[in-house]
């Protein structure tokens, strides 16, 4: 296996003048990538991680996404470097070019290790859990049994174990019962005088609706927009070298 390096990119134009604009955060973050970058060369690869994950919190920069996925490979978690690079291609700008087809490339060599668990069709806002811990939609995992937990903010919650083997994308769609509860759900009352109408039906679906809106696997590979604002300024990325994961 190669050694990856995790190396500061430093490209700031007119550094003088976008030092001034560098926000506390931004500044922040740029002082963890370093120290980031430090450990993983002394190999002090779950430290480094810690630090990349606290710059990403301070400046969500896509490329920090990469930093972290070349840590999590090192320590031989695949379902988090599958999850942080797949996060890498749908947030990355067209200044992260460079590194879009390399992270692609990779990312189809650890899928095919890895099962992916996510979303579909449920409204924007729901949340995801696997094995009691908040996850991204998607999120790969081991292959093997999950317990997954979804919470749609209509108050819809599903409830759901299964088995994913490795390389299947496991979709879990939304039940009957939820669709019905997001269309019909009333907006909010705005008569301050009046008693506030509850608009928001709590549902829990499960047994039969858990069933119903199970597990199912689809194909859903490819890269998607975020929708977010374009992050600018580069701050991050992990030098491949060689085969890169392999």
């Amino acid at each position: 296996m190669l050694r990856w390096l995790a190396v500061a990119v430093v490209v700031w134009a007119a550094a003088g003048a976008r030092a001034d604009e560098d926000s506390p955060e931004k500044q922040q973050a740029r002082v963890l990538l370093a120290q980031g970058n430090q450990l993983f060369e002394k190999g002090d690869l779950r430290a480094a991680l810690a630090d990349f994950r606290a710059a990403y919190a301070l400046y969500p920069s896509p490329k920090l996404l990469v930093n972290a996925a070349a840590a999590e490979r090192e320590l031989g978690d695949l379902p988090g470097a599958a999850t942080d690079l797949r996060h890498f291609l749908d947030d990355a700008t067209e200044d992260d070019s460079s590194l879009v087809d390399k992270a692609r490339s990779d990312l189809r060599a650890i899928e095919k290790k890895c099962g992916r668990v996510g979303l579909s069709g449920w409204p924007h806002g729901t949340t995801l859990e696997i094995d009691g811990r908040a996850a991204r939609d998607p999120t790969y995992v081991r292959p093997g049994v999950h317990a997954v937990k979804v919470h749609a903010p209509n108050g819809v919650e599903l409830e759901k174990e299964g088995d994913v083997s490795a390389g299947e994308n496991a979709d879990i769609a939304m039940p009957k019962g939820a669709a019905v509860a997001v269309e019909t759900a009333p907006p909010p009352h705005r008569e301050v005088k009046k008693k506030r109408a509850g608009w928001i039906i709590p549902v829990a679906v499960l047994g039969a609706l858990a069933v119903a809106g199970g597990v199912t696997v689809g194909v859903l590979y490819g890269t998607r927009s975020s929708g977010g604002s374009p992050l600018t300024g580069s701050l991050g990325t992990v030098k491949f070298n060689g085969n890169g994961f392999e």
